[in-house]
């Protein structure tokens, strides 16, 4: 999950008068369907949120929230999105039309907040997945154009705590990217300093003060402390909120179990699992035999039940086009590498350690694996 910057949409509704002709702090009706809205994209409840959004729609016909919402559903129903798929060209249309329609109101007032996390947010989100596609330069160059938006952010933060979550991000990717990716490094000469700590804490408030930002602090405060900060019992305390508020997100399931592996807290997880395993999505029935591998090896001690779960996970993998399956599928590579040490089959071990390496893209397996092959 290469990303700097992720969807800030719902940090923008604390209007001023504005291009759409109304002020969502005057609409008090307008704001209550926006925030069903969020909530039921966040609980994957698609047709339910696609009601609410032709609803804002039709108030806001010319306003940048509409194409913003509709990306997000299609994101949360898709969500991690298959690049090249279908779905994947239909949300990219919205949010072109999210930052054509930004455009227009900061013609009008460059300071504008709305139309600053709307554009924001859609280049953000554009940026991501050119840099899922491998588009690393064109991601870049995307960036630069967000920061203009990100900088205008940074001065309003005090008197709207929903950008906190926009500079948590920023303060804290602008040092780990480039630490993680030197080649990025001359790149990064065009923006501001960013401090680690500073980012955290920020994050940390967004999500304890932000009305609509919440959601995704606690995803990445999850995604950071597993991935990058090696704290899995931190990453778990905003996980298991998460799954907690928004039962149905298979996404957010799928990094409660992690965390939950990670930190060594394997009560209870089953039920979990088998959520999973019962959607019919492949990339949750791929992540669902993983985890129910990494428990019957890590709390059975089932060497062999375990190899058939994670040989069967691989199995989905195949078609799934994003950084998530292909980090999942290190995973599995890293535990039949661990099983078959176990077995004393070093030489296979070795070689499914290369597998994972080859598809890793965080330090828990990377570190794993290189250990194993020094």
């Amino acid at each position: 999950m290469n990303r700097i910057f992720l969807v800030l949409i719902s940090s923008t509704f604390f209007a001023i008068q504005g291009f759409a002709q109304v002020s969502f702090t005057q609409d008090k009706e307008l704001l209550t369907t926006i925030e069903q809205s969020l909530d039921y994209i966040y609980n994957t409840d698609v047709a339910t949120a696609n009601k609410l959004n032709e609803e804002v729609g039709h108030k806001l016909p010319n306003h940048p929230v509409y194409p913003m919402l509709k990306a997000l559903t299609i994101r949360a129903a898709h969500n991690p999105i298959n690049l090249g798929s279908p779905e994947f060209y239909e949300m990219k249309g919205y949010l072109e039309r999210v930052l054509s329609l930004s455009e227009e109101i900061l013609k009008k007032d460059e300071m504008h907040p709305e139309a600053n996390f709307f554009a924001m947010a859609s280049i953000g989100l554009l940026a991501m997945y050119e840099n899922d596609e491998g588009n690393h330069f064109k991601a870049v160059g995307m960036a630069k154009d967000a920061y203009t938006y990100l900088k205008n952010g940074f001065e309003l933060k005090e008197a709207y705590p929903e950008f906190y979550f926009s500079s948590g991000l920023y303060n804290f990717y602008r040092v780990k990217y480039p630490e993680l990716h030197p080649v990025y490094r001359p790149f990064m000469l065009f923006f501001r300093d960013g401090d680690i700590s500073l980012g955290l804490e920020q994050l940390k408030k967004a999500y304890h003060q932000s009305i609509f930002m919440s959601p995704e602090s606690g995803e990445y405060l999850t995604h950071i402390y597993l991935r990058y900060e090696d704290q899995p019992e931190n990453a778990l305390r905003y996980a298991r909120a998460l799954v907690k508020k928004y039962p149905k997100n298979l996404y957010f399931v799928t990094n409660f179990l992690d965390a939950a592996i990670a930190a060594d807290q394997f009560s209870g997880l089953d039920t979990y699992v088998q959520q999973l395993q019962t959607s019919d999505r492949p990339y949750y029935q791929m992540t669902g035999k993983l985890f129910e591998g990494m428990l019957q090896e890590k709390r059975d001690h089932q060497w062999r039940a375990a190899e058939k779960s994670y040989i069967k996970s691989l199995e989905y993998a195949p078609g799934l086009k994003n950084d998530e399956a292909e980090n999942y599928v290190s995973y599995a590579y890293a535990g039949l590498a661990r099983i078959a040490h176990e077995e004393e089959k070093h030489d296979a071990a070795r070689s499914l350690y290369k597998k994972a390496l080859a598809n890793a893209h965080y330090r828990p397996v990377t570190e794993e694996a290189t250990a194993y092959l020094k």
